[in-house]
């Protein structure tokens, strides 16, 4: 079998001028991969947190309904801040708000749920 060609493959991938871009590439890519999985780690986290913290306190504050959202969007805001030097931008309020909603509900059902056992 004539492997000649494999050789030559071989030779122009391991060429310094081809190599160096392509290990541009990928360690971009993957920086990329990981600031966007940090991102969305960080709204995760501060939207669970959050949304306990006004669970504890809503009734002390004498707040209801949008306004707990209200609450929810300027404290996530100010924490994503500190935590990540910007302000959100609209999709990650959205992807925050989503979260919390979700978290709430959870909740809802399952307070539900330990209510009719």
């Amino acid at each position: 079998m004539d492997w000649a060609w494999l050789k030559f493959i071989a030779g122009v991938l391991t060429n310094e001028a081809v190599m160096e871009p392509i290990i541009a590439v990928v360690l971009g890519y993957g920086v990329n991969v990981y600031a966007r999985n940090r991102r969305y780690r960080i709204i995760m986290d501060l939207a669970a947190d959050i949304v306990d913290y006004i669970e504890e306190h809503y009734k002390e504050w004498g707040i209801k309904g949008n306004a707990k959202m209200d609450k929810f969007l300027d404290i996530f805001s100010k924490e994503y801040k500190k935590q990540m030097g910007r302000k959100p931008k609209q999709n990650e309020l959205e992807t925050a708000r989503i979260r919390a909603e979700a978290l709430v509900q959870r909740a809802r059902r399952s307070a539900l749920a330990g209510h009719y056992k």
